[in-house]
């Protein structure tokens, strides 16, 4: 195997070629004369998708990143949800540099093994885990391996996050926050839905009998009954200042663009920072309203449109005390 595959487990995560530290900064350097120092980033994940791009590594017959471009032109990638074909697409960025130069009859269990050890995020990690999998059984498939490593190494055990946002601080954040952010938090409390859902929301899924989405993740189809509470909040949603008419999607910017996810977490993040709240995300709304959905006696894994109880029950994050009797006498 070649380049950084054969050597050490933290070495397999070292700069790739071209990329220079200067400082505190990540800088892609040239290969023709004369050399050119392009600035990347100050974050070394960042760094890396920035030179991924302008590398631009296609791969030769037989190797890795060769193999993950045909695989992703193909039908099985093709026929992802629009979420993980963006979950595999940004892994394949450190893929890619990771991997690089490897053939991919090479690539051993404990290589697999080095690139979830060495990975900053465990999700990701594995995300990655994954991607790499579908990569080796197309190779399978088409003759050019005989068997697919990932499956003599499983991936990373990540506990649920043991975070429960209590009502005096979700009220805390909300008071904080724009009629936007605000807006987006009491839709994501009332029918559990991520952040992504909430923003791709349009106007034609609201009906007078009910809230009517496709969660983007799994494709599963929801209608949230149009109770009083998500009315008002909807209505306050229709109402957000905008300069144009035909609008399409619920939360959009004043000329109809939609808005993305970073506006939507950069406004939270500043609510709670003026909250003086930490170690809270928006992705904790819908575990809260899992959670309180059990607490009221409703179905929270319909709630949260998962596929079975056991997944829904890892968004439960308040801790419920079972009630034990004392020995009756002290010796």
């Amino acid at each position: 195997m070649s380049g950084s595959m054969g050597r050490k487990r933290q070495a397999n995560y070292s700069l790739p070629p071209r990329m220079h530290m200067k400082g505190k900064t990540y800088y892609y350097v040239t290969s023709s004369l004369p050399r050119k120092w392009i600035k990347l980033d100050s974050d070394l994940a960042k760094a890396k998708v920035l030179w991924a791009q302008l590398e631009g590594e296609q791969g030769s017959e037989g190797t890795f990143c060769k193999a993950l471009d045909e695989w992703m032109a193909g039908a099985r990638f093709n026929s992802l949800s629009a979420a993980s074909k963006l979950a595999y697409t940004k892994s394949s960025v450190a893929l890619r540099v990771f991997f690089s130069g490897a053939d991919l009859g090479n690539i051993k269990p404990h290589n697999i093994a080095a690139w979830l050890d060495n990975h900053p995020s465990p999700a990701m990690a594995n995300i990655g885990r994954a991607l790499l999998s579908n990569v080796m059984n197309h190779a399978v498939r088409n003759g050019v391996i005989d068997r697919n490593p990932c499956k003599d190494m499983a991936g990373l055990v990540i506990k649920s996050r043991p975070r429960y946002m209590t009502d005096a601080e979700f009220i805390a954040i909300r008071e904080q926050a724009n009629p936007l952010i605000r807006c987006c938090m009491d839709i994501s409390y009332l029918t559990g839905m991520r952040a992504s859902d909430v923003l791709k929301i349009q106007l034609a899924d609201i009906k007078p009998d009910g809230l009517y989405v496709t969660q983007q993740k799994t494709d599963k189809k929801q209608r949230f009954d149009m109770t009083e509470s998500l009315s008002l909040v909807l209505d306050a949603a229709r109402a957000l200042p905008r300069s144009v008419r035909n609008i399409t999607h619920l939360f959009c910017s004043r000329n109809g663009v939609p808005y993305k996810y970073s506006v939507l977490n950069t406004g939270f993040f500043e609510a709670k920072r003026k909250a003086k709240i930490t170690d809270v995300r928006f992705h904790d709304i819908r575990a809260k309203a899992a959670t309180d959905g059990k607490h009221q006696g409703l179905d929270y894994q319909a709630l949260l449109g998962h596929t079975s109880k056991a997944m829904s029950d890892k968004y439960i994050r308040r801790f419920e005390f079972e009630s034990v009797a004392p020995l009756k006498n002290v010796l």
